[in-house]
């Protein structure tokens, strides 16, 4: 772990260069042929999107795992331990495999370091060939490789799936990926492979023109939501004590009736429709077999952390980690739609490369008491900041506390049993907040 640590991580830096030679797939492939290149034969679907991708990726690993095929899966970022990023049927990768794998990319790491310091891989692109050998090794009958940034530059792209999904494209890393729709979406269809079908629930007429355009050029047939899915119906339900949606979902091939997701929010109702698209198009190829009842026993069995995760009751406290202003209008419109409370307690921390003024003004008129706080990740944006923009947007002086363990404790503090705490605004947060909530 320390050796890994010390790879360069695009996670933790506040500013760089996004390009072919910082995010380099040449470097990917190498360091992939030097193990073998395990990634050739890796039978997977690859999922990219600035909202939701996380969630479909693990309805869509559920499944698969549920039809009986042994199933890999590759997401990002992680919550609190970092082999929750490589799964084989929900099981994360043993620390010992995890070691034995690391010793041998070492010795080709530290080559590279000493001799060429530009060509030797970043951390995400260790971990991304580290969880392509472990599916290998553990003879993998699909993967589910979740899109770290981005797309086309991504080091997950280095593989030609059997079916790839774009969840929805909007505003995030703008910085990075840039400022307009069209030019997130050329990032984004980056992923797009020749021949290979795509599903997708991009909504933006400027967006879909440009995977519309990408598709064409690939010959990949291309699968809308709207126009070749379709959520027929969508209700909310609470099942065993647990706050979920009952819906009914159309493809072009089937209809899929009376599907529980224990999810709260209706959003995830498109992202179970793009699993079933991509499920429609291995089914058409004789990939995979599954019946209905299995589809309902696995999604019924769903489990997405800190993707409004009630962690607790009386006060009801509420884990998520919307970072975008979609995400944050989704969370608000969950939380009013699902939930009864008294007051509203939100504790906020985000990372710097936010647009913090358009997620903020989605929640803070919400909220009767507000607490601001930061991540140990070098990239949080500082609580001060955040008080001034929240000052400015509504008039609120929220509380300051500079670390979230004791965010936590203190919202704790001021919540009755008729109340709820929603931590969120970014991974980081959550997964400080849920050891804080075990410790606290």
């Amino acid at each position: 772990m320390a050796f890994l640590y010390k790879a360069i991580d695009y996670e933790k830096l506040i500013s760089y260069q996004y390009n072919a030679s910082t995010f380099s797939l040449d470097r990917m492939e190498k360091l992939l042929a030097h193990m073998g290149n395990p990634h050739k034969n890796l039978s997977c679907v690859h999922i990219t999107g600035t909202k939701g991708k996380g969630s479909t990726a693990i309805m869509m690993a559920t499944i698969m795992e549920y039809a009986g095929l042994v199933t890999g899966l590759f997401t990002s970022p992680h919550l609190i331990d970092l082999k929750e990023r490589i799964q084989i049927n929900r099981q994360k990768i043993a620390e010992t495999e995890f070691a034995s794998i690391m010793d041998e990319l070492q010795p080709y790491i530290r080559y590279l370091q000493e001799t060429s310091p530009s060509a030797s891989p970043t951390f995400f692109e260790i971990l991304t060939a580290l969880s392509m050998v472990y599916f290998q090794r553990k003879r993998t009958e699909m993967a589910v490789l979740e899109v770290g940034l981005g797309g086309r530059l991504d080091s997950t792209n280095v593989v030609v799936p059997l079916a790839s999904i774009i969840t929805n494209i909007g505003f995030d890393h703008t910085s990075i990926l840039g400022n307009t729709l069209s030019s997130i979406a050329y990032e984004k269809a980056g992923i797009i492979k020749q021949g290979v079908p795509l599903v997708s629930g991009i909504e933006g007429a400027e967006a879909l023109s440009v995977v519309e355009k990408t598709c064409r050029e690939k010959n990949a047939s291309l699968y809308l939501l709207g126009r070749d899915i379709w959520i027929e119906e969508v209700k909310h339900l609470v099942k065993d004590g647990i706050r979920g949606i009952l819906c009914r979902i159309k493809t072009w091939r089937y209809t899929y009736d009376n599907i529980y997701l224990p999810l709260a929010g209706i959003h995830q109702a498109r992202n179970c429709a793009l699993v079933f698209g991509a499920l429609e198009i291995l089914r058409e190829r004789g990939i995979i077999a599954v019946n209905d009842d299995t589809i309902r026993k696995a999604l019924a069995a769903l489990h997405c952390p800190a993707r409004i995760e009630v962690i607790a009751e009386n006060p009801c406290i509420i884990l998520d980690f919307a970072h975008t202003a979609d995400s944050m209008r989704f969370l608000k419109k969950a939380l009013i739609e699902n939930f009864t409370f008294r007051k509203l307690i939100i504790v906020l921390g985000f990372s710097q490369d936010k647009d913090m003024d358009t997620i903020l003004k989605e929640i803070v008129m919400e909220a009767d008491s507000i607490i601001v706080t930061r991540s140990k990740n070098p990239r949080a944006a500082a609580p001060g900041d955040l008080y001034q923009r929240i000052e400015r947007i509504s008039g609120k002086q929220p509380e300051i506390v500079n670390n979230v363990q004791d965010a936590v404790i203190m919202a704790k503090q001021m919540a009755s049993h008729e109340d709820m705490i929603c931590i969120t605004g970014s991974s980081y947060v959550a997964g400080e907040a849920r050891q804080a909530l075990y410790i606290s």
